[in-house]
């Protein structure tokens, strides 16, 4: 194939995004008599191929998301008050628990945040990874075991054979999240959710890791979303990024556009509290305050105690999200910033 048909297939795959999966006012609760909700209005998309990083602190709910998504939220006491999450043409609210038992582990996977208590430390390892892949590929046990060795190879397990029979505990932090990665990917998902999967990897591993699953993302075509609270993690693998606060998404948008043009109070914090290599010049900065608890949430803007630009109508309004360039909004009153606080002094 020529140069230019190279670069007309290429534009072709790019034109024809597929859309793999679609959040939409996504609210949930843990209380029957919550008058405030945890999670609220939370929207997004994932596409083939590409990954969406949801990013936010701890307890922003972000994990409690993709428990949602995964179908692995007891009810009660989660309620899911509205919304929809389309996959497939399927509602992942609206699924039995059974329909939800055959997609995950097959056309959704997930990837934990703590591998050595996600893994059976009573089985080997290789028995944990064929057993999902007996369950939804119906192979023999002996078909599943070489499709668990070639799975070990895939995310470049050294000595992979005698791999296969190793525990959990027999295994270094880093082979034990290759290992978590090979059971998410054995059976080819569509959808891969990965929730904080270097957390308690040293800089290296992490290094390693990240490049495992763009590597393996790129050759299979696994849509997949990155939960973190690591910017730097976020622009080594993100295509767009979703901010949340609070469980809001206060912002989201493409990388770059997130990155070199932040347009929620909220976000700019973030990026200004990153730490940077060198001599440092001044005290590094912080958001004032903390998250408050559900029953003092303010009325509108969830940041609003925190904000520096906040006044009354922040604290009493739901902002709007206006759309700020392609697939780019933020969830303020003065956004852009730019233009409307430049107008307001």
């Amino acid at each position: 194939m020529n140069q230019s048909a190279l670069a007309e297939a290429s534009r072709t795959v790019e034109s024809s995004s597929e859309t793999v999966l679609s959040v939409e006012d996504f609210t949930l609760s843990f209380s029957e008599s919550a008058k405030t909700n945890l999670i609220e209005g939370v929207s997004f998309h994932v596409e083939r191929g590409k990954t969406l990083c949801i990013v936010g602190e701890s307890g922003c709910g972000k994990s409690v998301t993709s428990l949602a998504l995964m179908g692995l939220l007891a009810s009660p006491p989660a309620r899911i008050r509205r919304g929809t999450a389309m996959f497939g043409g399927k509602d992942l609210f609206a699924l039995s628990e059974r329909e939800k038992a055959d997609l995950r582990g097959n056309d959704i996977a997930m990837i934990f945040q703590e591998p050595m208590t996600s893994l059976n430390p009573a089985f080997t390892v290789g028995h944990q990874i064929a057993e999902g892949i007996m369950r939804h590929r119906h192979m023999s046990k002996a078909e599943a075991r070489a499709e668990t060795l070639k799975m070990l190879q895939m995310v470049r397990i050294p000595a992979p054979e005698s791999r296969l029979d190793a525990y959990p505990h027999q295994l270094s932090g880093g082979m034990r999240q290759r290992v978590m990665i090979a059971m998410a990917l054995a059976n080819r998902p569509k959808l891969l959710i990965a929730d904080e999967p270097t957390t308690a990897l040293d800089v290296t591993i992490q290094a390693q890791i990240l490049k495992l699953i763009r590597q393996i993302q790129e050759e299979t075509g696994t849509a997949m979303i990155l939960i973190t609270h690591d910017l730097g993690v976020v622009a080594e693998v993100a295509d767009h990024v979703a901010v949340m606060y609070a469980g809001h998404i206060v912002e989201q948008g493409p990388v770059d556009e997130i990155f070199n043009d932040p347009q929620h109070p909220y976000t700019i914090g973030l990026f200004g509290s990153i730490p940077t290599l060198g001599r440092r010049q001044g005290k590094l900065a912080t958001i004032k305050g903390a998250v408050p608890p559900l029953e003092l949430m303010p009325k509108g803007c969830r940041f609003s105690p925190r904000c520096p630009f906040a006044d009354q109508r922040c604290r009493d309004e739901v902002p709007p999200s206006p759309q700020l360039g392609p697939d780019h909004t933020a969830a303020c009153w003065y956004a852009p910033l730019e233009q409307k606080l430049g107008a307001r002094q």
